[in-house]
């Protein structure tokens, strides 16, 4: 099927909806140790949910029940103050109305940290992934119900960080050089002009304050290509450069995180695409006043390409997560999301996202935990069709080996 090619961008994948439906805090994975000395930890979650609204339309919703399985298995080698992890995970839907809404994605990941000496650091992340988006999002935001197939597209990212300087020292300084690819997979005739590479080089200098706490000064700069120019399209190349100050801080008694505020400018090729300069921030922030509960701050604002329409956005994200230990067996989480974006060029385009979780996880015992969940989203928009309102209500079953003692 055709899809028209002023298809909306998609809303961000807001924090408290991203991620895994429950916390993990009570439950402890075992691990198998080999002769070699990797730990291997292997883990399963299966669950089934209900969706109110799958397709994200305004009106007319349609609900599905879905059902998941989500294998992992991750592996460590530790040797001395250096490392090496692997993690291979899938997770597979299976829906009750429409086989042509299973799938099952892969998600890889590997990296490692070498201490050469006191002065020394080197740490090497790679992923790759073979993705689907959700319906109703990305290429098919606002067309949900007319798409009659899973947009599915692969990435790979590779980060490499340099760091120089004794960790007791006054200062430290740290370089970090990086690379993604994003690619789809079909509709190509539109799809293809949304394939880009992006590379990111960095340099942040650190000045340690009190016992704990360090500043820094941060500069980055990535580089945004696209593979394919669309016939008489204006070019979506840039360069984005951001210059943040900011402080960062180990677990005191009761917190711990990270703060940087600063400047960024996001610089098309083309004079016909409006360029961005101004306030940009990170923030997260850990309060646990008591050993079994936590309060955790998210923030964040910078401009954004858009998937489809538009030069940018510009992005503020709120969060805040509320995390609690009842007892050694059950516990909580509460977490409420809002997310601003302001379209910019072609597209007059303001969205409102209010994203809230409930969820209640009970350890059965040593091998598996039950957790339920409640997602409560409202999505509010000046363009009509974006707009949608959505209850996910879901339970899930993890199950683990018996922790090592």
């Amino acid at each position: 099927m055709k899809m028209p090619t002023n298809t909306i961008a998609p809303c961000l994948l807001v924090v408290c909806i991203g991620g895994s439906p429950y916390a993990t805090a009570n439950l402890k994975p075992g691990s198998i140790i080999t002769k070699d000395g990797a730990e291997i930890t292997p883990t399963l979650q299966t669950g089934v949910s209900t969706n109110n609204n799958f397709f994200r339309t305004p009106t007319n919703e349609e609900s599905r029940l879905i059902w998941n399985i989500s294998p992992n298995i991750s592996a460590v080698i530790e040797d001395g103050p250096d490392n090496y992890k692997l993690n291979v995970g899938t997770i597979t839907s299976f829906h009750n109305k429409d086989t042509t809404d299973n799938f099952t994605q892969v998600t890889t990941a590997a990296s490692v940290h070498k201490e050469f000496t006191q002065q020394h650091r080197l740490d090497i992340k790679g992923d790759a992934d073979w993705l689907y988006e959700p319906r109703g999002s990305g290429l098919t935001e606002g067309l949900g119900d007319i798409v009659n197939e899973l947009v599915k597209y692969q990435q790979q990212n590779v980060t490499t960080r340099y760091e120089y300087g004794a960790k007791s020292s006054k200062a430290q300084v740290a370089l970090i050089a990086g690379f993604f690819n994003k690619k789809y997979q079909n509709f190509r005739p539109v799809s293809q002009y949304r394939d880009y590479d992006k590379t990111l080089v960095g340099i942040t200098g650190y000045y340690n304050t009190l016992a704990a706490t360090r500043t820094f000064l941060e500069l980055t700069q990535e580089k945004y290509r696209y593979d394919v120019l669309q016939a008489n399209g204006i070019s979506r190349d840039s360069d984005d450069r951001k210059i943040l100050l900011g402080i960062e801080w180990e677990a005191t008694a009761v917190t711990s995180g990270t703060f940087k505020v600063g400047y960024q400018d996001k610089d098309f090729f083309s004079d016909l695409r409006e360029d961005f300069t101004g306030l940009s921030w990170e923030a997260a922030v850990l309060w646990q006043p008591l050993t079994y509960s936590s309060l955790q701050f998210l923030t964040s604002r910078s401009a954004k390409d858009p998937l489809v329409a538009g030069d940018y956005i510009k992005e503020s994200v709120y969060n805040i997560t509320w995390d609690h230990n009842w007892s050694n067996y059950f516990s909580s989480l509460a977490s409420l999301n809002y997310a601003d974006e302001q379209y910019t060029g072609d597209v007059g385009r303001q969205d409102k996202t209010t994203a809230a979780r409930l969820g209640l996880n009970y350890l059965v015992s040593n091998f598996g935990m039950v957790s339920s969940y409640v997602d409560f989203i409202d999505k509010n928009s000046n363009q009509n069709t974006i707009e949608y309102d959505r209850v996910i209500v879901g339970i899930n079953f993890t199950f683990v080996l018996k922790a090592n003692r």
